[in-house]
């Protein structure tokens, strides 16, 4: 699978990206590089016959005039065509790399890390954009390279033989220099994902780093100032190679020039109205072939962000939908009125090893037989690092079992089912992330009334106000006030199945009262499924079932409700 992706991010990929979403505007960019460079080599011709020719003078103005408004024009056209088309692919790159991450099994990204996700989004695409706006430059300035190289060898092959001759020998040594560039490339980029990392938590940690000196001298030295000074270094590095390869293009040049100032005549290989056009060819070349050598770093850098964006097992050459195709699809997004009867979930010999990137050992999960039933009111309960968040993403479909099913009603979850599944579950996972906007059990959007009746029983009424489809702040909160503020999302959303993971453990105690003895009784008089995980063990005897946990195992399932009855 790895291979596949290699070969999708192959050097030409991002050229074929240009031609396979844009041919016309590509091949305009070809035909339009073609006769600019037709134009800018005959204004050289042009020149050339000025200087040698008297009677010739008045009329090489006209030509050399309309030559180099040609030239400009057509030059113009060959970068503004794909420009537009670049805007309109790195659009659709973004869109689609971000409905690729939102469709990205949540271990992956998990085991992957937030920070080289980022990484894709705020470096990765970025740097191809940069590649296909080179790429009209470096297809404009190719073309006057060889067109150049073509009037050279009508102008004299002995000329034609020695520059070419030359230029192998420059390109031979440049590729040396250019490719152990290459690899301090990706060394950049790799530790800059490292840096992100870092930067990451330096934003979120920002408390903790204050409060404790020797953190912050160990976080200062040790994490940003050692991945700092190694992005620096490679950089430096790489800065070095690609330097010694543009030298090795500029000795070529002198190299030449010299060759047919001095040489060339004491041989007697070229008369003298020949040199003269041989030198202005290959200075005028010289300029095209420099920039052709400045854009080899954008366009391997282009490269590799190519293919570690493969790695994700995004390839930029597959098809895409344009961003207009999307709007659509909210027409397809699943109503929940025919999913509020269920009767259970079942997870059947449920296996799971989940790597956690933090930690130098994985997390196995299972063998996990368990069956929800509509309307329970469960917690799950266990020692921290037993499994329960593990387990909580297993049963709302966050996390796809290794080995084993997941069954709603007895109907295996697949692929195919597993996003209507997740339509089942509203959640506040202890590292929940609040969106600032009104959301409702459909598409026909929130009520406001609602939203400001749960604010007033959550306590809320006089720290958020409602503004349009959002809410007046989400970050001017504690951080129990925040949870309170998802427990309302969550209320919105309406959905037949409740999962809070640690939601009380913020909370002050006449709250975490009140969401025991009230909240969750309210929930299951409205009919919904509630899943808690919890250290409370004071309210365990209000839960209908308790689920232990150890060691990623389930060692007690205890039904509440037949322990009373028998009591």
């Amino acid at each position: 699978m790895k291979n596949e992706q290699e070969k999708k991010a192959k050097p030409g990929s991002v050229m074929r990206l240009l031609w396979s979403n844009h041919p016309w505007l590509t091949f305009l960019t070809l035909v339009t590089g073609i006769i600019s460079g037709v134009a800018s080599i005959a204004v050289i011709n042009v020149i050339n016959q000025a200087i040698h020719e008297e009677g010739f003078q008045k009329q090489s103005l006209y030509w050399f005039i309309g030559l180099s408004v040609v030239a400009l024009l057509f030059r113009n056209g060959a970068a503004l065509f794909p420009a537009y088309a670049s805007m309109r692919i790195m659009t659709r790159l973004r869109i689609a790399l971000c409905r690729k991450i939102l469709g990205t099994p949540l271990e992956e990204v998990d085991r992957r890390g937030p920070p080289n996700v980022l990484t894709m989004l705020t470096s990765d695409i970025p740097q191809l954009n940069t590649t296909l706006v080179i790429m009209p430059t470096v297809l404009v300035e190719l073309a006057v390279f060889l067109f150049g190289i073509a009037y050279l060898a009508y102008l004299s092959w002995v000329v034609f033989a020695v520059t070419v001759a030359l230029m192998v020998l420059g390109i031979a040594l440049y590729l040396f220099f250019f490719l152990s560039g290459v690899s301090f490339s990706r060394k950049v980029r790799d530790e800059f994902t490292s840096f992100n990392e870092y930067t990451h938590a330096l934003v979120f940690g920002l408390k903790e780093l204050k409060l404790n000196g020797i953190r912050r001298r160990w976080f200062s030295r040790s994490a940003i100032q050692e991945s700092s000074t190694k992005v620096a270094r490679y950089n430096f590095t790489e800065r070095l190679w690609y330097t010694a390869a543009d030298n090795v293009g500029q000795l070529t040049l002198s190299l030449l020039i010299g060759c047919l100032l001095f040489a060339a005549p004491m041989l007697g290989a070229i008369d003298a109205k020949t040199m003269t056009a041989s030198v202005l060819v290959v200075l005028y070349i010289m300029g095209p072939l420099s920039l052709l050598i400045g854009a080899m770093p954008l366009l391997a850098q282009g490269r590799i962000a190519g293919s570690r964006l493969a790695d994700f097992g995004f390839a930029i050459n597959d098809p895409h939908p344009e961003p207009e195709a999307l709007v659509g699809e909210s027409a397809n997004v699943l109503l929940l009125d025919h999913k509020q009867s269920w009767d259970s979930i079942q997870l059947r010999d449920v296996r799971m090893n989940y790597l956690d990137p933090l930690a130098v050992a994985g997390f196995a999960l299972g063998p996990i037989d368990l069956t929800v039933r509509a309307g329970e009111l469960i917690y799950i309960v266990g020692g921290n690092g037993c499994g329960k968040s593990t387990l909580a993403k297993v049963i709302c479909g966050l996390y796809i079992p290794q080995q084993g099913q997941v069954l709603l009603d007895g109907t295996a979850i697949t692929e195919e089912l597993r996003s209507d599944y997740r339509d089942l579950f509203s959640a506040v996972f202890s590292d929940f992330h609040l969106f600032n906007r009104l959301i409702g059990p459909d598409e026909e959007g929130a009520s406001t009334d609602l939203a400001q009746k749960y604010l007033a029983t959550l306590g809320l009424e006089d720290k958020i106000k409602i503004e349009g489809l959002g809410y007046s702040t989400t970050k001017a909160l504690s951080y129990g006030q925040q949870k309170r503020l998802a427990l309302v999302c969550a209320y919105m959303e309406d959905r037949p199945i409740y999962l809070l993971d640690e939601w009380a453990a913020d909370q002050d105690p006449p709250f975490k009262r009140f969401f025991y003895e009230e909240l969750l009784p309210d929930l299951k008089r409205r009919g919904k499924t509630v899943l808690i995980i919890t250290h409370d063990d004071q309210y365990f005897q209000l839960a209908d079932r308790i689920i232990k946990l150890v060691d990623g195992r389930i060692v007690s399932d205890v039904n509440c409700a037949v322990q009373g009855k028998r009591a």
